[in-house]
């Protein structure tokens, strides 16, 4: 195996993994729990919404990661995106076993204001799609950076989600990180999209 491809810096993986966890469970322990399912809820919901962030600004780092890392970006971006799915499957399973109904994956159009309270719902399965992506890359081509773009909107359905029902976001503190988050992952994929624009047309001018 060549040297630039082999595993290094990997406690850096661990160590947000395990930040990550402890970060989730501290917010979640601020809170009520009056069932031990609330708590499997609110950390899934946690950690999903970390992983889609991560999952999303990491796309816009392909070189640099791969260079850090030492081995292939799509194997770092895909752990956390799996991992992302995971977490939000089960929060959205356990959101369906508290209400007794599988009507909880349903995205609800009764009016604009609901669809973004449950704005999670689209969201889980929009993740779904893009993570389906890397099983069709090759048949895909090119379009799976396209497909990918859908984890913007994800990360925007589930702040909106929940900031106005998210049962942690009722602190001030969290609530505004969040939008922090959204405006950084809006901010670094058009300041990229915008330099590589400026890029190509350098290049056509030359």
């Amino acid at each position: 195996m060549a040297k630039s491809r082999k595993s290094k810096n990997t406690w850096v993986l661990i160590l947000c993994g395990v930040v990550a966890l402890l970060l989730t469970v501290g917010i979640v322990a601020l809170d009520r729990l009056y069932t031990p399912l609330d708590g499997v809820i609110r950390v899934g919901a946690l950690l999903g919404y970390l992983g889609v962030f991560l999952a999303a600004l990491s796309s816009n780092y392909m070189r640099e990661l791969t260079r850090y890392f030492g081995r292939s970006f799509i194997t770092v971006h895909h752990i956390v995106s799996v991992t992302a799915l995971v977490a939000l499957t089960i929060h959205a399973v356990s959101v369906a076993w508290q209400m007794r109904s599988a009507s909880a994956f349903l995205p609800r159009f009764d009016t604009l204001r609901l669809f973004f309270a449950l704005g999670g719902r689209p969201a889980f399965w929009l993740l779904a799609i893009t993570s389906l992506t890397a099983l069709f890359r090759t048949a895909i081509g090119k379009n799976w950076k396209v497909i990918h773009w859908l984890n913007y909107v994800v990360f925007a359905l589930g702040t909106i989600h929940a900031q106005m029902i998210g049962s942690s976001f009722v602190h001030l503190t969290i609530r505004i990180v969040a939008w922090v988050m959204l405006a950084a992952l809006i901010g670094v994929f058009v300041w990229k999209r915008t330099r590589k624009q400026r890029a190509q047309a350098k290049a056509k001018g030359k």
